[in-house]
C-alpha cells in the first residue's frame, strides 16, 4: 500500500504540468496583439534635423506617412524638431 502512495504524488504532479502546457499553448500570445497594431502609425510627421543644439544648421528631413512608409533626406542627428502633418486612421489620413 505504501508503492502505491509513493508513485501517486510524481504521477499527479506529471498529469498536472502536462496540463498546464497544452492549457498556456491554447491561450493568446501578447506577442500577437501588440504586431496587430503596430502596423498603423498614429499620425504622419515630418522631422527635421540640424547639426547642433541651437538649430542652426538644417542637415536632414525624416517623414512618416500614415500607410508607415517613410523617407529619409540628409543625415539623422539626435537634434531635432518634431511636426505632425495628419492624424492616421488605418493606415489612411483621417
Amino acid at each position: 500500500m505504501h508503492l502505491f502512495s509513493s508513485l501517486k504524488k510524481p504521477f499527479v504532479f506529471a498529469a498536472l504540468t502536462v496540463a498546464l502546457l497544452l492549457a498556456s499553448a491554447f491561450l493568446p500570445s501578447r506577442a500577437s496583439r501588440v504586431n496587430a497594431t503596430a502596423a498603423y502609425v498614429r499620425y504622419s510627421e515630418e522631422i527635421t534635423y540640424y547639426s547642433d543644439p541651437g538649430h542652426t544648421n538644417y542637415v536632414g528631413t525624416l517623414t512618416t506617412y500614415c500607410n508607415g512608409r517613410s523617407t529619409l533626406t540628409g543625415t539623422i542627428t539626435s537634434y531635432h524638431t518634431e511636426e505632425v502633418l495628419d492624424v492616421c486612421c488605418y493606415g489612411v489620413p483621417c
